[in-house]
């Protein structure tokens, strides 16, 4: 398996769907393809500390205790006594589902059942839901983010002075969301020439008619992935 070959979800956009859609859990964590050389994230970068592959699931979602454990984990090229270990347990398969993501099916659901089986599987500790119905997968989360590349980046003023204002991106600036201590290292990334090009999770309102952010924040770096396919380029199932 290669990364061009690997399922990418896209949003749901909030309404009813027809057919038969396979419910399965959302983890928070960093997916994972061996393509027969080792792991690699869906950016194409390798990921480390990973078990060997011995068969099954070459598409997995690596989760272990949190996203920032899984992070740390995944990125440390040497292993520390603080670096949290990975075993087989934290492998979730995508391509052949892990049976601990399996949520049943539901059959043509409306808006409303889709955001309830959403609220039962945040009971249960999950990021959120992945429908599928043969190659198209919709991610269903309690608010929608953007993964989005960096394009840019303008000083603060005031206290901010100094460091990290905003960011550009191609679907619009980003300015809030981020502490007081990111901004400080993201512009020193910034000063260093390594901040553009650095993806980043953005949370929104809507998107508007021109598929900009409205009422942008800023979520989490996301050095494991590419920038999503532009809204526009997406393309959604008959019936959504």
């Amino acid at each position: 398996m290669t990364i061009d070959e690997i399922n990418k979800p896209i949003p749901w956009n909030g309404k009813a769907l027809d057919g038969v859609w396979s419910v399965t859990f959302k983890v928070d964590g960093v997916r994972a393809v061996y393509d027969g050389r080792g792991w690699f994230s869906r950016a194409g970068k390798p990921l480390y500390n990973i078990p060997p592959w011995i068969g099954g699931a070459r598409d997995c979602e690596v989760f272990v205790n949190s996203f920032r454990d899984t992070i740390r984990a995944t990125r440390t090229v040497r292993w520390k006594s603080n670096t949290p270990p990975i075993r087989h347990e934290h492998l979730f398969g995508l391509d052949i589902l892990d049976p601990r993501l399996d949520n049943g099916t539901l059959h043509d659901p409306t808006a409303q059942e889709i955001r309830a089986a959403l609220e039962g599987a945040r009971t249960l500790g999950f990021e959120g839901l992945v429908l599928r119905q043969g190659d198209c997968w919709l991610k269903v989360k309690p608010e929608e983010t953007y993964d989005v590349e960096i394009t840019g980046f303008v000083e603060g003023r005031g206290k901010h002075g100094g460091r990290l204002g905003l960011v550009t991106t191609p679907l619009g600036d980003v300015g809030s969301g981020f502490s007081d201590e990111q901004r400080t290292a993201l512009w020193a990334d910034a000063q260093a020439g390594t901040l553009v090009g650095q993806v980043i999770e953005v949370s929104c309102m809507m998107l508007t008619a021109a598929g900009m952010f409205r009422h942008p924040r800023f979520v989490r770096m996301r050095p494991d992935k590419l920038p999503a396919v532009p809204m526009q380029e997406a393309v959604a199932p008959t019936g959504i």
